[in-house]
């Protein structure tokens, strides 16, 4: 049985927590909803950003989420190359937008937090869309504090540069390269042109 190439990755914790990545053509509408309540919440209410979380890009990537007993507890965007931007010769896949509302949901499988139930990070499933795991995360401070501490456990994790947003926060770009990026390059180049074949079929 051949398998839909938007749903990318499913996984059960056996704990009551999953794990699901699918493009958004297969989000349904209230777990949309509740992606969007949730970046409202994370970046404007909680952090009292004057920002726009919510944009057209959405409709065309996937997004990564884990559960708790039905109930969506954390999610991150996840922006294939073809609609990433260009980051220091990098145009990986890009991961941003995350918010996480379950104190044992960890955005990254650190030892020190061994009682985390689960966990976001999951490059390999990046690997299934693309062909490689490669990617950039958007961070903000906050995130750019568990990044320093999770590049001392997880070999490929560097930190690429600071930039202010465009509404003028600071933002840090950390890059997932598990691989050199010359390796890399030619593989995403193929997914890119392929997506570009397809966009120009219809």
């Amino acid at each position: 049985m051949k398998l839909n190439p938007k749903q990318v990755g499913f996984h059960d914790y056996g704990n009551g927590y999953t794990k699901t990545c699918v493009h958004y053509d297969l989000v349904s509408k209230e777990d949309y909803h509740t992606i969007c309540l949730e970046r409202v919440n994370a970046f404007v209410v909680e952090n009292k950003r004057i920002m726009n979380p919510i944009d057209e890009l959405d409709k065309d990537c996937y997004f990564l989420w884990i559960k708790k007993s039905g109930k969506m507890v954390a999610c991150v965007r996840v922006v294939p190359p073809h609609l990433a931007y260009t980051y220091k010769d990098r145009q990986y896949t890009i991961w941003d937008k995350g918010w996480i509302t379950d104190s044992y949901v960890s955005l990254f499988p650190i030892k020190a937090w061994a009682d985390a139930k689960a966990y976001v990070f999951t490059p390999e499933w990046g690997k299934r869309v693309v062909g490689v795991d490669h990617a950039i995360m958007d961070m903000y401070p906050q995130g750019h504090q568990f990044l320093k501490f999770f590049s001392q456990e997880q070999p490929g994790i560097t930190f690429l540069g600071k930039e202010i947003d465009e509404y003028g926060y600071d933002g840090y770009k950390w890059v997932y390269e598990p691989t050199p990026l010359d390796q890399a390059r030619p593989i995403i180049r193929n997914f890119i042109e392929s997506q570009q074949h397809k966009q120009d079929k219809v």
